[in-house]
């Protein structure tokens, strides 16, 4: 039986990380499965648009469904959804492991999605409804260590995996542990995840606002990750240009069922946050650069200067570390300083280390030195660090814990948008660097990579001056 509605259930260690490890899946199989990519297509004799498709289905099927996932949780109960995400997540890796063909692969991932779209937004609507004061700020400081430094972790992890093959194939192991960590992480859930729902006894899924929110982000998201592998066909620019549109019939409709006392997917009162409001176009901004950056990386170090996957994912490591333990001590910062002040902080030094590092890469060129970019890369953590935490806790620390599971997957489904918006961005921009260059290919990489890290550099001043919009006080803060 789910606990009263409205009664707030305490967390706890086990349950934070039990809470947690579905976000840690879900980004690490993302940056695991994009390392083994390559590996897939060879094994399985996959063109170059069905290995994107491996990469961007289960993207697709994780950020439409977001917010519908979080708003089933506030209804029906947080553990449950979470339950029935992690059962899908783990069988649908099951079956993507023993995918005969590229077909299967691709819709395994497409499914694998899905669940996870159901479990993830369950995370940050659970500390929500079952932390607050202190708790909360460590909690939410977990919370963005995990998000942050999942990605690097799953690349570094992924490269451990494709050089163990155990079932015939390496990439086949990629997924294969996708399955053992899901079993555990389940098992745990049954354990220690607390019954928390929404209070209130009005229960409605509001199915026309649900339809048109999913066509909003399919219009928006299929074009951003297809289009540049496609070379932009027509119908790829219409749904692009059709997508606005979409969004304003969704919105409309929310605000009427509001209007006449009805139960909306997204509630519009949470827009009337400012602190929900203004945290949403900084989460935009963050996400956008950061995706742009590592699409970029990835290509540059790996295609334009030949660097083995391992290689990639190691230089990395240091600056998903400093991230990890700057972002648990932002919690305990969070508290005593505020998070407007972390915030400008954080956008500060972020700014200032990317300009140095920009400057730095395209100085070496194709003759980058991997130590000195490691170390540049760990201030750059740093300054990320004191954005992404403070930030996701200075957005729901007014939020009601009826709106726990809508606000989480609006932010989710934000997050995921603002990402393949970014590699789109910088899909385009390596495009013409390598088509109005006469330099060596790497040397082309790397000055897209330089500017790309220039753009986020700006990016991060205006994420430093919207900090000081937020308001001064929270209730958490």
């Amino acid at each position: 039986m789910p606990a009263a509605h409205g009664t707030r259930r305490t967390l706890g260690t086990a349950g934070l990380l039990t809470a947690l490890s579905a976000l840690l899946l879900s980004v690490v199989s993302f940056a695991a499965t994009g390392i083994a990519v390559p590996d897939i297509g060879a094994s399985l004799h996959a063109s170059a648009a069905q290995q994107s498709l491996v990469v961007s289905a289960y993207s697709l099927g994780f950020a439409v469904p977001m917010v519908i996932g979080g708003r089933l949780g506030d209804l029906y109960g947080r553990r449950r959804l979470f339950l029935y995400g992690m059962a899908g997540f783990t069988l649908f890796s099951l079956a993507a492991a023993a995918a005969p063909t590229i077909t299967v692969v691709i819709a395994a991932r497409a499914l694998t999605g899905v669940a996870a779209a159901a479990m993830v937004p369950q995370v940050l609507a659970t500390i929500t409804a079952s932390t607050e004061g202190r708790e909360r700020s460590r909690a939410v400081a977990l919370f963005g260590a995990t998000a942050g430094g999942a990605t690097a972790i799953g690349q570094v992890f992924g490269g451990l995996l494709l050089s163990v093959s155990l079932f015939g194939a390496a990439w086949r192991t990629v997924f294969a542990a996708s399955v053992v960590m899901g079993a555990l992480a389940f098992l745990a859930a049954l354990r220690w995840m607390p019954r928390t729902s929404a209070p209130g006894g009005r229960r409605s899924l509001d199915p026309i606002g649900t339809a048109l929110l999913g066509l909003s982000l399919l219009a928006l998201l299929v074009p951003l990750s297809q289009g540049g592998a496609l070379g932009w066909p027509v119908w790829c620019s219409v749904l692009l240009a059709g997508a606005p549109g979409l969004f304003a019939a969704f919105w409309w409709w929310q605000l009427r069922l509001h209007r006449l006392d009805r139960v909306p997917l997204v509630p519009p009162p949470l827009f009337r946050l400012r602190s929900y409001a203004i945290g949403l176009g900084m989460a935009l901004m963050l996400q956008s650069s950061f995706g742009a950056f590592t699409f970029l990386y990835a290509l540059s170090v790996q295609t334009g200067l030949g660097w083995s996957p391992m290689h990639a994912a190691l230089v990395l490591l240091p600056y998903a570390s400093c991230f990890f333990l700057v972002s648990i001590r932002s919690g305990k910062l969070a508290p005593r300083f505020g998070f407007r002040r972390l915030l400008t902080i954080g956008g500060a030094v972020q700014a200032l280390l990317l300009a140095i590092t920009a400057a730095s890469v395209l100085a070496q060129g194709d003759d980058l030195d991997s130590w000195s970019l490691a170390v540049l890369l760990v201030g750059v953590g740093t300054g990320q660090a004191l954005m992404f935490g403070p930030l996701v806790g200075a957005m729901i620390a007014d939020v009601p814990p009826a709106s726990a599971g809508a606000a989480s997957g609006v932010l989710n489904t934000t997050q995921q948008a603002a990402m393949g918006l970014g590699v789109a961005v910088a899909g385009g921009l390596l495009g013409t660097m390598l088509g109005t260059t006469s330099a060596p290919d790497g040397q082309a990489y790397t000055t897209a990579l330089a500017v790309c890290m220039v753009v986020q550099a700006a990016f991060a001043i205006a994420f430093a001056l919207s900090a000081r919009a937020l308001p001064r006080r929270t209730s958490a803060s």
